[in-house]
């Protein structure tokens, strides 16, 4: 299974450098916000990480300074913001960064199983709570891993997957080669 398109719940301190690093990748990306100005500061955030990997680039020598700002304008061409989950309906892999608080996680996955396409994966970056119960939560306990990215995400190139006893393995394999 190949992941091209990527949902990010929650576009705070851990979700802003999720939608990042997927666009980075090459992913089409969509963030989800429950607030138009969270939304709106997630973004901004986005943008202020790009300028200045962008410019550092350019300092070390290692981009041409047009070249820098069309891999900003190139990568941030990849994300979409929104405030409506439904846009997260054709995601290949949705990851969940919203609050640690395991009932809102619970009732967040209910409400990715029902509404996503049936071959997605689910991911909660969570370190904190058990993924199965969100797995559970789901109605998909075989479409869900955890992906426990390190903070700052855009920096650190360390990311913990999680499988269940559920978990199928081309699941599992699609999560870490993303």
């Amino acid at each position: 299974m190949k992941i091209n398109k990527v949902g990010v719940v929650g576009c705070g301190l851990m979700g802003h450098g999720i939608v990042q690093v997927a666009a980075q990748g090459g992913c089409e990306v969509v963030a989800l916000e429950s607030e138009q100005g969270a939304l709106d500061k997630g973004l901004a955030r986005v943008d202020k990480s790009l300028s200045k990997l962008a410019a550092k680039n350019v300092e070390k020598g290692k981009m041409e300074e047009g070249a820098a700002r069309a891999w900003v304008e190139e990568t941030r061409g990849r994300i979409t913001g929104t405030t409506n989950k439904q846009d997260l309906a054709d995601c290949d892999l949705i990851v969940e960064a919203i609050v640690e608080n395991l009932d809102v996680k619970k009732a967040l996955f209910a409400e990715l199983g029902a509404l996503a396409k049936p071959e997605a994966v689910f991911a909660s970056n969570t370190s904190s709570f058990p993924i199965g119960e969100m797995a559970t939560a789901s109605g998909r306990p075989s479409r869900v891993v955890g992906l426990h990215f390190f903070n700052p995400v855009q920096l650190m190139r360390l990311v913990e997957v999680v499988r269940t006893e559920d978990t199928d393995a081309d699941v599992f394999d699609a999560a870490r080669d993303f």
